[in-house]
């Protein structure tokens, strides 16, 4: 009974390590633009421990991307991304800007992040 009680810790051992492997693996899965954008905003928000209240809403017209939310202190968070390649965007809340580049950079930056 013993060594078999063993045998179950070590493999539970190798499975829950294993699967941090996986975790870190995984990469967020986007199809459009503005998925991506959310995906990015998101990472720069908590990346900068922003209370949210409302999340940033993103709407797309034919030159840019904007999202709007605010925060738990009732300051605007604003998102504007124009619609080039490779994609861009500024993340401000309120008059303080907290990210100003790539879209892309973010979200590798994140699926590169080890738990």
């Amino acid at each position: 009974m013993k060594g078999r009680g063993m045998a179950s810790a070590a493999l539970l051992a190798v499975l829950a390590l294993a699967g941090c492997s996986q975790v870190s693996a995984l990469a967020p899965v986007s199809g459009d633009a503005i998925t991506t954008l959310r995906i990015a905003v998101d990472d720069v928000l908590l990346e900068n421990d922003v209370r949210i209240l409302i999340a940033p809403k993103c709407t797309t017209a034919a030159e840019a991307t904007s999202c709007t939310g605010s925060t738990v202190d009732g300051d605007p968070i604003t998102v504007t991304s124009p619609a080039t390649k490779p994609q861009r965007m500024t993340v401000k809340v309120g008059d303080t800007v907290l990210y100003d580049g790539d879209v892309d950079a973010i979200v590798q930056k994140a699926a590169e992040a080890t738990p």
